[in-house]
């Protein structure tokens, strides 16, 4: 979102395409730690509100889920996280 909520929190929302073909999970984990990458050099705000919107979510996009992106994704996550409470 293009501005702050009252609290100071960035809102970020994130949507999946409805053609699951050209879904490619590894890349869009990529993307979604691309963009908290930059906004954590870039922005300044109080904390994150993230929205995955998964309406467009369908059975087209589960076979193309890998279990080991998802671990990499979450310990990525986790780490960074530690890595950020440590530092400030």
């Amino acid at each position: 979102m293009p501005q702050l909520t009252p609290d100071f929190d960035r809102v970020i929302i994130y949507a999946l395409s409805p053609d699951a073909t050209h879904f490619n999970n590894s890349n869009y984990y990529k993307e979604m730690l691309l963009v908290q990458e930059v906004r954590i050099s870039e922005d300044y705000c109080h904390s994150d509100i993230i929205i995955v919107d998964l309406a467009n979510y369908t059975l087209g996009h589960v076979p193309k889920v890998s279990f080991t992106d998802l671990k990499k994704y979450e310990l990525c996550v986790l780490v960074s996280a530690l890595v950020i409470r440590i530092l400030c």
